[in-house]
Formats: C-alpha cells, sequence, structure tokens
C-alpha cells in the first residue's frame, strides 16, 4: 500500500519532461513559414522533428504535443487519467512502479480473501448456497472484496504484462499504437539494454523554468493543441 501511494504521488507531482515553448533553441530562424516537419536520421531509420505550432519549437524524437496538458512532453507515453498527468520521459518509472505495486496490492487482498473463505467454511462446516447465504448476512465485505479484486485483476495484470513488452522493446505507448517507424524502431538497444536503461537511467533534469511563465499569446487566451495534439 505504501509503495503503491508513493509512486502514485511521484507519478503525479512528477515533471513528465515538459519543453519549454519558444525555446530559441528548437525554434526555426529562417524566414516565411516553418516547415511542418524536419526529418533527423536515427540509427539509420527516418524521424520526423515536427513543428508545434502552440509551443513554437520542434519538438524532438519520441515528443508529443498532450491535448489534455497543452504541452509537449518528452518521450510521450499517454496521458493517465488515473494519476491526472502525462506520462513520459521523467515519470515513466514512478507509473510502471505504481501499476506493479498496485497490482501486487489487489492480488494480496484477493488472495486474503479467499483465505478467509475457506477459513470460514471449514469452520462453519457449510457449503454452497447455505455458506453464501451466512456469508452475505456475517461477512459481506468479504464477498465485495473478492468481487472488486477479483474485476481488478485482469485489467491490471495486462496492463503491467503491456508495459513489460514496452520496456523489452524500448517503446512507448503511443509508438506501440500509431507505428511512426514502419517496424524499424530505431532507439531499441536489445532487449537486457532496454531493461537496463528503464531500471538504471538517471533521471533528466526538469527543463521547466518555473520563475518564467509562459508570456501571453495574442489576446492573452490560451491557445489551441495543434492538430497532431496526442492523449
Amino acid at each position: 500500500l505504501a509503495s503503491a501511494l508513493n509512486s502514485l504521488f511521484r507519478a503525479a507531482c512528477t515533471d513528465p519532461g515538459i519543453l519549454n515553448r519558444h525555446d530559441p533553441k528548437r525554434g526555426y530562424s529562417g524566414s516565411g513559414p516553418p516547415p511542418k516537419r524536419v526529418e533527423q536520421i536515427v540509427n539509420g531509420v527516418t524521424v520526423h522533428l515536427k513543428w508545434c505550432s502552440t509551443c513554437e519549437i520542434y519538438r524532438p524524437p519520441r515528443s508529443k504535443h498532450c491535448a489534455l496538458c497543452n504541452n509537449c512532453v518528452q518521450r510521450f507515453d499517454h496521458h493517465c487519467p488515473w494519476v491526472s498527468n502525462c506520462v513520459g520521459l521523467r515519470n515513466y518509472r514512478h507509473f510502471v512502479c505504481f501499476v506493479i505495486s498496485t497490482f501486487c496490492l489487489t492480488l494480496y487482498v484477493f488472495g486474503l480473501g479467499v483465505f478467509s473463505l475457506i477459513r470460514i467454511a471449514m469452520e462453519t462446516n457449510t457449503g454452497g448456497e447455505r455458506f453464501l447465504a451466512h456469508l452475505a448476512y456475517a461477512r459481506p465485505l468479504i464477498l465485495v472484496l473478492l468481487g472488486f479484486t477479483a474485476c481488478m485483476l485482469c485489467p491490471l495484470g495486462n496492463l503491467m504484462m503491456f508495459h513489460g513488452y514496452l520496456i523489452f522493446s524500448n517503446l512507448t505507448t503511443n509508438e506501440e499504437i500509431t507505428d511512426p517507424y514502419d517496424g524499424k524502431n530505431p532507439f531499441t538497444l536489445g532487449w537486457i539494454r532496454n531493461c537496463r536503461q528503464f531500471l538504471f537511467t538517471p533521471k533528466c533534469p526538469t527543463e521547466l523554468e518555473l520563475a518564467s511563465p509562459v508570456p501571453p499569446l495574442g489576446d492573452g487566451g490560451r491557445r489551441a493543441p495543434p492538430y497532431d495534439a496526442e492523449a
């Protein structure tokens, strides 16, 4: 429980890798309207750096503009409503820890519920419908917990295995869905090194400049996300 709450807090409160708007290092210095995309070769595979009309920068490889947060996020995985935050470069490890610890907690509660059922059945020496009726009257909380955890185990287990596959393949959820590299992932290092990268790579420092608020755009309103924003 402590691990699940801690990882939930970290996933929700950690900057996922938001890119600064109007960053001169990623801006367009030419004349006229900026090209919508710039090609870059990564390990022999062509990767497109797309122009973000909201942030006015060229997004680095694997970055996307989140339609819900209205920010460009490095190594964008998805926007998670359960943590109310984007999952990206800087908080993906916390998110995976949250999924694993929540699955383990659910499995633990389900196991305790099954053990309690067996013990009560042995003590009352009843079975079948009489046992269920006795349990519903005397211990309804056990039935509620068993039903809830049984329903949660399958989706949590599937989610945990899916992100295990993503870690082994060095992919993001967004890349798995959109397949931007036509099946040739330029970022994979082999499954052992991919796992090592996930486990031991130090967290990148945040690029946000909290003392420098985003300047107002136009009439001071909030500019809408670009057409290719993801969620």
